[in-house]
């Protein structure tokens, strides 16, 4: 084994691809990601106000509209047909018209709706944007109804209960600050890693294959297949969690994303992941036998596998399809185990089902190409494919 690693370590000397597939890109990559989120919450999205009532009270939901943490008005326009071009144009994210006669409307205890135009196109902008203007005009609503009641001879008390008699009094459990890092970025690290795990696995064997070495490969262990994959691989496994130890140690000592769970767990878990795409990987380099293929196909199974893991879209909302090809990935299985003991802090019991569904990737894959990888590496009738 001590052969095969020091041939391995000639190996990825020799080629500068490899330390940019094992250190450099990884944590080039995180890096960029961590930059794009590290504001933690969009902040001072642009709007703008078609104020056609031009009255106190617009002007003050106006202010209130611009003092809301995530919206910016930064135009007043004087047409509605002027909002939506600045819509077209990128200019903002959306335009609230005030209509004429809003003011008396309110005061005489008639409707007055203010009207907003999002582009839906955007998700999370106009999610954020909608958020904040309903809360600013149901502030706005709530103190006109109260002033009303209170004008009519009611106390305070009894004009509350009588303006929201049912309330909801909601609790975020995670991430009540709605933090970006806390909710995207933990997702994303493991999401990028594990295309740079998968695409070194298959170039490990797949280039001894592609340049004829697997002889020479196998020679140095002595013909022992295990020797060899294990000689060859632990490189790259350290690697892979050297970044992924630096990272965790940045997001939960200097970041602010809390850990409330057992960081051994995460540790365990990062290990079994890392080890389940070299299996992919693998199997891949050897099903395949052939380099361009198998980082194809690698490029296929790792590029849409953020959208299946069940953060961005619900995994219980998903077509069974979805599911079931979810279920077949390991990154689904450790972000399950990161957002249960970082965020959640859950107990060990819970993060056993996606532990065992990550272990049975390391254990259960490498037994069924086991033939089929001896026969590649022995067989020169494979070797030189391009």
């Amino acid at each position: 084994m001590s052969a095969v690693l020091r041939r391995e370590l000639k190996r990825i000397a020799r080629r500068p691809l490899q330390p940019l597939l094992l250190l450099v890109l990884p944590a080039a990559s995180l890096l960029f990601t961590w930059g794009l989120f590290s504001a933690g919450l969009p902040r001072e999205l642009p709007v703008a106000v078609v104020d056609l009532d031009h009255t106190r009270l617009s002007r003050q939901l106006t202010r209130m509209i611009d003092a809301t943490p995530t919206v910016r008005v930064v135009e007043r326009l004087a047409d509605p047909r002027q909002g939506e071009e600045r819509i077209l144009a990128g200019a903002v994210y959306a335009f609230v018209v005030l209509p004429a006669g809003m003011e008396r409307d309110a005061r005489r205890g008639h409707s007055a709706p203010a009207v907003a135009y999002t582009n839906a196109q955007w998700l999370v902008p106009a999610a954020l944007v909608r958020r904040d203007l309903q809360a600013a005009t149901a502030t706005l609503s709530a103190g006109l109804e109260l002033r009303r009641l209170r004008a009519a001879g009611e106390t305070e008390a009894s004009a509350r209960a009588r303006f929201e008699p049912v309330r909801a009094d909601v609790h975020a459990l995670f991430n009540p600050q709605l933090d970006y890092v806390s909710y995207l970025f933990v997702a994303l690290f493991p999401t990028l890693l594990h295309i740079f795990v998968l695409l070194a696995a298959v170039d490990a064997v797949g280039s001894e294959l592609r340049e004829g070495t697997a002889a020479e490969w196998l020679a140095a262990a002595d013909g022992s297949l295990v020797r060899a994959l294990v000689g060859k691989l632990l490189p790259s496994t350290l690697c892979f969690l050297a970044v992924t130890a630096a990272t965790m140690a940045a997001l939960f000592g200097g970041w602010g994303v809390p850990l409330r769970g057992s960081f051994g767990l995460l540790l365990l878990a990062s290990l079994l992941f890392v080890l389940a795409y070299q299996a992919i990987g693998v199997a891949l380099a050897a099903g395949l036998a052939n380099l361009r293929f198998a980082t194809s196909v690698a490029a296929f199974i790792a590029s849409p596998a953020f959208a299946y893991a069940g953060i961005t879209f619900p995994t219980l909302g998903m077509p069974p399809f979805a599911r079931a090809w979810g279920a077949l990935l390991p990154l689904t299985h450790y972000l399950q185990v990161l957002v249960e003991q970082s965020l959640k802090g859950s107990p060990a019991a819970v993060s056993a089902t996606p532990l065992l569904a990550l272990l049975a990737f390391v254990v259960l894959l490498p037994p069924l190409v086991w033939r089929r990888l001896r026969r590649v590496a022995s067989d020169p009738s494979y070797w030189g494919r391009r």
